[in-house]
């Protein structure tokens, strides 16, 4: 399920164009496009149609209306959920990370695994067994080096072009840091950690855009998940 996430993330197509030349109204859902218009600027939204492993995926664009340059970027967007629980973001690093590692998995088990028999348990002479002389669990496993074996895989997931295809698509994709121009407009997407509420709690989501000094604000119920 992770992978299949982090492929559809790295391989998904930025929204960024078709949002600021358009910047609709708002819609009646994040998944179909909100945008919220103050005077130094508009922020416009869109969520992927179900979560992604629990997860909220967002398209967020800034549309500078002034005559200045303004920075926007992940430190811009806060999502809480109903209850004013924050729901955190991940950065860009830690995607890389999972998809890595989801990588080096894969190259693991492809690879194959070798078992090792450990020592046997003897028998006294009534034949119930002697666990007395039984060593097996302080031994070492024969042959095998864990850790040599996650290093060999992750080296080898890293060489993968597919995998080096994943963490451009990502980097591409992400919202970085960045500054809007004058009359332009940009951004990029988030991807929240996993999306918990509380056992009675309603599966709403109040997401806060600071962008130009204003503050965009966006209630929505979460996707349903996948």
């Amino acid at each position: 399920m992770k992978r299949t996430f982090l492929t559809q993330l790295a391989t998904a197509a930025l929204l960024c164009h078709c949002m600021a030349t358009g910047l609709a109204a708002a819609a009646d859902s994040v998944t179909e496009g909100l945008t919220s218009t103050k005077d130094h600027g508009v922020v416009s939204v869109v969520s992927d149609p179900t979560l992604a492993d629990g997860r909220l995926v967002l398209k967020v664009v800034a549309m500078n209306r002034t005559q200045t340059s303004a920075s926007f970027g992940p430190g811009n967007v806060k999502i809480t959920t109903a209850t004013g629980t924050p729901v955190k973001l991940m950065s860009l690093d830690q995607l890389v990370q999972e998809t890595t590692a989801a990588a080096s998995t894969d190259t693991k088990v492809s690879g194959g695994t070798t078992m090792h028999s450990g020592p046997m348990m003897g028998h006294d002479g009534a034949g119930r067994p002697d666990v007395s002389g039984y060593t097996g669990g302080n031994e070492s496993m024969s042959g095998m080096d864990v850790n040599r074996t996650r290093a060999v895989a992750v080296r080898a997931a890293k060489d993968d072009p597919k995998l080096q295809a994943q963490i451009a698509a990502l980097n591409a994709a992400i919202l970085h840091d960045l500054t809007v121009a004058p009359a332009a407009a940009a951004g990029g997407q988030i991807v929240t950690e996993k999306v918990k509420f509380a056992r009675k709690e309603g599966h709403d989501l109040r997401l806060v855009v600071d962008f130009n000094g204003e503050q965009h604000e966006f209630a929505f119920a979460a996707p349903p998940a996948r």
